[in-house]
């Protein structure tokens, strides 16, 4: 009997330290029902119930595929998509199920398909390199113009 009153008391103290962690996280913007101080306040005193009220009433809704308002980054400014990055890196143009072992290169005209040659690393691949540096010209122009 004590060792099921011990393990449902960590069982709680587990689920309000989570509770209380995911308000911590949380955007203030994605709160729902309450403002994100009101939440904590709520989550760290009532310790139980308020862990469940949050997760039942203020922890945000997740959709699928869609970015949660307000966690948009300075990655999403300059059009940084985990596909296109595994089409411009080396590794990702070698794996397996790659389109035709081709490289994407932007050219004037627009992206192109070319014929892939092998690359060891992304440090061998002046293609990459040269993407590098727009992509880190692009983060500092931004953080410069913030």
């Amino acid at each position: 009997m004590l060792l099921l009153g011990a393990l449902l008391a960590l069982l709680a103290v587990g689920l309000w330290m989570y509770a209380l962690i995911d308000v911590l996280l949380t955007p203030e913007i994605d709160c729902r029902g309450l403002a994100k101080k009101p939440w904590l306040a709520v989550t760290g005193l009532l310790l139980l119930p308020g862990a469940l009220a949050w997760l039942v009433f203020g922890r945000p809704y997740a959709v699928p595929g869609r970015p949660r308002p307000g966690s948009g980054n300075r990655r999403d400014l300059i059009g940084l998509d985990a596909e296109a990055a595994l089409r411009r890196h080396p590794a990702g143009r070698a794996r397996p199920g790659s389109p035709g072992d081709l490289v994407w290169q932007d050219a004037a005209d627009g992206p192109s398909a070319v014929p892939y040659s092998r690359v060891v690393g992304p440090d061998d691949d002046p293609e990459f390199l040269r993407y590098l540096d727009r992509v880190i010209t692009d983060i500092r122009e931004a953080g410069n113009g913030a």
